[in-house]
């Protein structure tokens, strides 16, 4: 028998070793980098999915300044040649006409010309992002964001469309048509003031608290109805003596022992809240709270609900920065934030300016999970000893390494309720003149990716949700419905809250369920950090399950269920509780498929009967030129596989959350003049070739 043997020679061993670093390693992979790298990669896909779409339905026009068109249509060698194009048609519209029809001018430089085109848009729409676009496998560097490298990114998933070019001088095909709206008629929308909570002790009957609830003078527009403004006041103590004011002027005064609704929804009179209001300018609400003897905090506002109507199409905004409230007091303050980030956040800073006080007079940050984790100063504050201001402020490097020390990320805190915890003050040092939280220049500054782009056409609507009439209790189910054809970004839900026993850290749980996820978790306790905030519930459609895997689906359209259950002790109100849906519907539809006839014989445009979802009366709107022909929206519905025009006056109700049928109304009230725009393009050829269009998009990180 012969005996077989192996010699470990140099080059084996160091083989040998090789291998084992690099099984070692791959077991030391972080799997939260991989879900932060999974949802951010999902995050850039819908980035990339929204900006082809908008470059496939806008036209050119509305996205480029007149002037630069101006010069691209002059010349001896204009970049928009107008016997092929025009700039109501879309980039990318554009872009499949110059491919198709390259070959056939090939002195024309029509390739480039896209170039060009494309080149542009990218820029100004992809600012904030590394970009790279594909056409037909051909890039160039007019396609990419400069001094971008896509082989050096990671975690990057691509949006592609296939699109048909143009061949020039075949037979024509028939028509094309886009619809949009030139003016809004009227919405039904909500802002909501959602309060912190505050705590400053008080030594007697005299001692005010008072805190402040900023309206910016953008947030509701000048042209705003307001027909409903609630507030709703919950003491941390009983028998506590507010004063109500808004705008200087007293609205309502006494003592609360339970919880408080103020309710104003008749300008004329009531509590004079609608009266004092004034849309398109800056409001103060400020509440004052008097609580005899030690217990002085005060929740002071829960919530304060603004429903008005408005013609303007959206005033929503992503905002960077979230202040904290205006709080003035005898003693040292502490104040509760409780934090809701649209998204996924890419970094935090915060700064809070203290006035009525010395150098020496400590403010803090903390944020609060199963424990208080506190954030440590950045840099000492800044002191001006005229005004007796002290600013304090720390960065994000700051705040993610505290964080990273207690075992928590940005992934934790990113589309869901946090407790952030400010302290201004001694509690028991006594200030003259009264110690100031000033809160237009105390904030949060988060940078984030909402995953949703916003267009000149973005219709929103933020509608509440009517939750069950369950007095307190440890367990609530709540169903909402979301339209069909809209976007939802995301629902909030707040509840006057108590426990009767501190049994610790009960179990929590939030399940969300709808046609799109079985019921799933989104969050746990245990394993997930215990919700300081747990009477804020809120979430987006792009969120995270309890295991902090990227859920994309958290809401979707028809049926939604949200179950929340507490543990022992602790207890919500639903019956006086407040939730809300926040959703974006898109005022256009771009051009559809080609139709054998542009619009009805003899007709120039439409007389439309429609209906919307405010009543449940036929509406009147025109859309085109006269004569108008009267047609319902059936009759469109109907008409949509022949008639351009049809199709896509139908694709725009869609867009407006229904067919505007009886039976399928929209969702917003248009006015009864010429407000649907369409724009057709005839004799459209045939198919020449098929055309593939790549956006790739990437954060500067990876």
């Amino acid at each position: 028998m012969k005996r077989r043997g192996f010699i470990f020679t140099l080059d084996a061993i160091l083989a040998l070793l090789l291998v084992t670093m690099f099984v070692v390693s791959i077991t030391q992979i972080n799997p939260s980098a991989q879900v932060y790298s999974t949802y951010m990669r999902s995050q850039s896909k819908y980035v990339a999915d929204d900006a082809l779409t908008m470059f496939r339905t806008l036209p050119l026009r509305e996205l480029v300044p007149p002037e630069t068109l101006e010069e691209w249509m002059t010349g001896p060698d204009p970049v928009i040649n107008t016997t092929l194009v025009t700039p109501d048609m879309s980039p990318i519209d554009i872009v499949a006409t110059y491919w198709a029809t390259a070959p056939l001018f090939p002195s024309a430089n029509l390739k480039h010309k896209a170039e060009i085109i494309l080149g542009y848009v990218l820029n100004n729409t992809l600012k904030d992002y590394n970009y790279e676009l594909m056409i037909n496998n051909y890039t160039s560097p007019y396609l990419r964001k400069v001094g971008s490298n896509y082989s050096a990114a990671r975690d990057v998933t691509p949006a592609t469309l296939i699109l048909s070019g143009y061949a020039y001088n075949q037979t024509p095909r028939g028509y094309m048509a886009r619809a949009f709206l030139n003016k809004l008629g009227s919405k039904e929308n909500t802002y909501t003031i959602r309060g912190g909570y505050i705590y400053s002790r008080t030594d007697n009957q005299n001692d005010e608290v008072i805190i402040r609830y900023i309206v910016p003078a953008d947030a509701i527009p000048p042209d705003a109805q307001v027909e409903e403004i609630t507030w709703f006041l919950e003491p941390a103590w009983v028998g506590s003596n507010y004063e109500i004011y808004l705008n200087g002027q007293l609205i309502w005064s006494g003592y609360v022992n339970n919880n408080r609704l103020i309710q104003d929804t008749d300008p004329s009179g009531g509590y004079a809240l609608i009266e004092n209001f004034h849309p398109g300018e800056t409001n103060v609400f400020e509440v004052r709270v008097y609580k005899p003897g030690y217990d002085g905090g005060e929740d002071g506002a829960q919530y304060i609900r603004i429903r008005y109507r408005t013609s303007i199409p959206s005033t929503l905004r992503f905002t960077d920065r979230f202040y904290f409230e205006d709080v003035t007091a005898k003693y040292g303050i502490t104040a509760w934030k409780y934090l809701f980030v649209p998204g996924e956040i890419n970094s935090l800073s915060v700064q809070v300016a203290v006035g009525n006080v010395s150098p020496t007079t400590p403010v803090t940050l903390s944020f609060m999970f199963n424990n208080e984790v506190s954030v440590p100063l950045s840099a000492p504050c800044q002191y001006n000893s005229t005004t007796q201001v002290k600013v304090c402020y720390w960065d994000n490097a700051t705040i993610a390494n505290a964080l990273a020390s207690a075992g928590y990320n940005y992934t934790h805190i990113s589309s869901r309720y946090t407790t952030l915890i400010v302290r201004a003050g001694n509690e028991n040092t006594r200030y003259s003149p009264n110690i100031h939280l000033i809160g237009n220049e105390s904030f949060v500054y988060a940078d984030y990716t909402p995953g949703v782009l916003l267009t000149s056409y973005t219709i929103d609507v933020t509608e509440p949700i009517t939750l069950p009439n369950q007095d307190w209790t440890r367990s609530v189910t709540i169903n909402f419905n979301v339209p069909q054809g809209v976007t939802p970004l995301w629902v909030k839900f707040q509840f006057p809250w108590l426990y009767y026993v501190n049994y610790g850290e009960p179990s929590q749980s939030i399940r969300v369920d709808n046609p799109l996820i079985d019921p799933t978790y989104i969050y746990q306790h245990p394993p997930n950090p215990f919700i300081y905030a747990l009477a804020r519930v809120g979430y987006t459609r792009n969120t995270f399950d309890y295991q902090y895997n990227p859920l994309p689906n958290a809401i979707a359209p028809g049926t939604n269920t949200i179950n929340i259950d507490l543990g022992q002790g602790y207890y919500l109100q639903p019956s006086n509780g407040d939730g809300e849906l926040t959703y974006v519907i898109q005022g256009f539809a771009g051009y559809g498929d080609v139709f054998p006839e542009l619009l009805r014989p003899g007709c120039s445009g439409y007389n439309i009967t429609y209906y919307w979802s405010g009543d449940t009366f036929p509406h009147y709107v025109t859309a085109g030129d006269a004569p108008y022909c009267d047609v319902t929206a059936q009759d469109l519905l109907d008409g949509m596989d022949r008639y351009a025009v049809d199709d896509a006056i139908i694709r725009l109700f869609r867009n407006l959350g229904g067919d505007g049928t009886q039976e399928n109304p929209i969702l917003v009230q248009l006015p009864p003049t010429v407000n649907i725009v369409f724009v057709s393009m005839g004799n459209i050829p045939g198919l020449f070739q098929p055309i593939t269009i790549t956006l790739r998009v990437w954060r500067e990180n990876g």
